[in-house]
């Protein structure tokens, strides 16, 4: 799982700074990975993963977080990695700050263990 995660922050990094642990007072935009949920069958085969990437912006309005999103998603679509990845929900979020936009992909990927 270690290198379908290094290979999926390696390339959501050239959209915007991406972290598996947010640094403090890290500058916006950037992303974050979650891994929710992991589950695996026989010890030699192939286990499922659900990780959430979270886009995070402060930009006044929409524009900059959803065009981030569109870049993520076209990179999550082109299966630029060798793996059967699935796309579960997809949201749009203003926190209670009234600054802060979340922009989260819920992903279920199949990994070769």
């Amino acid at each position: 799982m270690g290198e379908f995660l290094k290979k999926l922050m390696t390339g959501l990094n050239q959209i915007c700074p991406t972290f598996t642990q947010t640094p403090p007072q890290t500058p916006y935009p950037y992303i974050t990975l979650e891994v929710e949920q992991k589950l695996s069958g026989l010890p030699w085969g192939p286990f499922m993963v659900i990780v959430t990437a979270k886009i995070w912006s402060r930009y006044p309005g929409t524009q900059e977080i959803l065009k981030l999103a569109k870049e993520a998603e076209g990179f999550l679509h082109a299966r630029s990695f060798e793996t059967s990845l699935k796309l579960l929900e997809s949201t749009l979020v203003l926190l209670n700050d009234g600054q802060t936009r979340v922009h989260s992909f819920r992903l279920k990927a199949r990994v070769m263990g």
